[in-house]
């Protein structure tokens, strides 16, 4: 079983919820400016109507309708909430008239096009629903403009009538030397209840973008100054962070792998493999099956459950990257034997594991024992 312990893979009995909602907060409940920065115009309306085959609106009465103009007005400012927000989903109900453009920049920095896209048979990330591409004048010429991702389907609605909008929002991760470590990200986004965007990753700004860099919060905006857009319908829920439920996950599977090898469990131990996972012997510089390693190392667990072999397999991990659906875990691990009448064996192994989510469950993909290491190696990471 010596090196069995090197078997990655994922079992998952935690079944945590990834994706934890705060309150959601209802932009429009009070006064229709109440939960927005101080600007000029955006103002809200009672009634609002577009004009046919113009970029304009007609607007009637005092109500918690937001609206910033009539027509298209460059010296508009972009509408911004009071409060900041990190991960979050967005709920909004909106309407453009014809040929109009507008925008909303989670974080206000990293934008999901609004558009008036109705009945375009081709569309690009500059139309609704895309993630607006990044820009740097730095590029050469005709590359200036860069990612962007174009939605999966035109959901665009008719100019003038009410469409939806839902954005599934994960912000940057950063370590705490302040250096970023993962890349903002829509989880998802539906356009009148359709999906144009599915965990699409944005390396920082967007065009047009209120605020430049990453951040860990920052506020909501929507774009005032490219055209007429009405908002009639706005809620914001703060999310949690996944991360504490997934490590728990995590943490409950290679919990589970120590058990089977300690118990000599066999069939449970093979569980937490993929069927198509692969070991990589860094000592031997070999690369094959993990199956074919499961077929050498069912003899020892044999043993270990007959009561002639005691094993034990304990983890330390310095680097835990993933997401809801991948992980990937490095560090160490201390694989211990002892043979009846003999002197216990330990090994420290430097190891690197990458994790797959398949039905609800955990399941090594791939693991990687680089090399033996000291005891010295296995103290300086904390358990």
């Amino acid at each position: 079983m010596k090196k069995m312990f090197t078997r990655l893979a994922g079992w998952m009995v935690c079944l945590l919820p990834l994706t934890g909602f705060a309150e959601t907060r209802d932009l429009l409940k009070g006064a229709a400016l109440a939960e927005f920065r101080e600007v000029a115009q955006w103002r809200g309306v009672s009634e609002v109507s577009a004009v046919a085959e113009k970029c304009e609106f007609e607007l009637k009465g005092e109500g918690k309708i937001l609206v910033n103009s009539t027509t298209k007005d460059k010296t508009l400012p972009y509408l911004m909430t009071k409060e900041e927000f990190g991960d979050v989903k967005i709920e909004l109900e909106f309407m453009v008239p014809k040929g109009s453009n507008a925008g909303v920049y989670v974080m206000g920095r990293y934008e999901i096009q609004i558009l008036d896209s109705f009945g375009k048979e081709k569309v690009g990330s500059g139309d609704l629903g895309g993630l607006y591409s990044r820009h740097d004048k730095a590029r050469p010429q005709g590359r200036q403009n860069y990612e962007g991702t174009p939605p999966k389907v035109n959901a665009a609605k008719a100019p003038g009538e009410w469409q939806t909008m839902e954005i599934v929002f994960r912000a940057p991760r950063f370590e705490e030397s302040g250096k970023k470590r993962k890349d903002a990200i829509f989880e998802k986004v539906l356009v009148n209840g359709q999906l144009v965007q599915e965990n699409v990753a944005t390396t920082g700004h967007t065009q047009s973008a209120p605020f430049e860099g990453d951040a860990k919060s920052g506020p909501i905006a929507i774009q005032g100054d490219h055209g007429p857009i009405a908002i009639r319908s706005y809620k914001v829920t703060p999310l949690e962070d996944p991360e504490p439920a997934r490590l728990a996950e995590l943490d409950a599977y290679w919990k589970e792998v120590s058990r089977a090898v300690k118990e000599g469990d066999f069939a449970a131990y093979q569980g937490t493999c993929h069927p198509k996972g692969v070991l990589v012997a860094g000592g031997k510089k070999a690369c094959y099956p993990l199956a074919q390693a499961l077929n050498r190392w069912k003899t020892e667990f044999t043993d270990t459950k007959a009561g002639d072999i005691e094993a034990s397999v304990d983890f330390r991990f310095s680097h835990r990257y993933g997401d809801t659906q991948t992980a990937h875990e490095s560090g160490v691990f201390l694989y211990t034997q002892r043979k009846k009448n003999a002197e216990p064996i330990e090994e420290y192994i430097a190891f690197e594991s990458l994790l797959v989510k398949e039905d609800g469950k955990w399941l090594a993909i791939m693991e990687y024992q680089i090399k033996a290491v000291t005891k010295e190696e296995w103290d300086k990471i904390q358990p």
